[in-house]
């Protein structure tokens, strides 16, 4: 399992075009790679991304500001995930800004917009799932520090034929130990730490932290820290023929 602590992170922030990032897994590229890659990415105020797909699959968790995905209205927390080679968009950011990450189980050679030349050429099979949840409301402090028992709340769930890909948000108790899902069942998760914090050998896991379980690793078993956790579990579906060969 791989972990990356957005508190040693986010210093490295830089100006990307009109936006903001922070690498968290990988860095940027325009070659495809097995390793993982998440980001976060912070859009200017009104900036607009227009419509496009990406060669793998991938999830976006909407953290901060407001703004739309298509048709949909982002208010946070908001996830959204769409297969390889699945159009999606536009991405329009309020006055406010849009910030996400974006999670990838292997890394992206770089989005490939709608409106580009031949762009069917370029397509390739896929089921084409795209979902937008409802937002999740997260707890506030003394709610999240008092809180004396697990629960589990259902943000994408699972439908027929989505290979395993879905996701939720686990909230614990100061101290409370929880045993994520079976990886096997999916592509992969990302562990995201949306509200208090993580212990994990030895180290604390703040708000936006990540770490990733390959589908072939053991479930890690996770501690809350002393004023609890709210942790959202992203699984990517079984890999196609596809994201096998990358």
């Amino acid at each position: 399992m791989q972990a990356a602590s957005y508190a040693e992170k986010e210093p490295a922030r830089f100006r990307r075009g009109q936006s903001w990032k922070i690498n968290m897994f990988g860095k940027n590229s325009d070659i495809a790679a097995p390793d993982p890659q998440a980001f976060r990415l912070d859009l200017n105020a009104n900036q607009k991304l227009d419509s496009h797909f990406h060669i793998v699959d991938q999830f976006q968790v909407f953290i901060a500001g407001s703004g739309t995905i298509g048709r949909d209205e982002v208010r946070i927390v908001t996830v959204h995930y769409a297969d390889h080679h699945t159009g999606y968009g536009p991405l329009i950011a309020s006055e406010l800004g849009l910030s996400y990450l974006t999670l990838r189980s292997k890394t992206d050679a770089g989005l490939v917009y709608l409106t580009t030349p031949n762009v069917r050429e370029k397509l390739k099979p896929t089921k084409r799932r795209h979902r937008t949840s409802e937002a999740v409301a997260l707890s506030t402090e003394p709610v999240l520090r008092n809180r004396t028992e697990i629960t589990v709340d259902t943000v994408i769930e699972e439908r027929p034929g989505d290979d395993g890909m879905n996701c939720a948000v686990f909230r614990l108790g100061p101290n409370m130990t929880v045993q994520t899902p079976d990886p096997s069942t999916g592509g992969g998760q990302y562990l995201i730490v949306l509200n208090g914090s993580l212990a994990y050998e030895g180290q604390t896991y703040d708000p936006f932290s990540l770490l990733f379980v390959h589908f072939d690793e053991k479930a890690p078993t996770l501690t809350a820290g002393e004023d609890g956790v709210e942790l959202m579990v992203t699984q990517f579906p079984v890999e196609d023929e596809w994201m096998k060969s990358i």
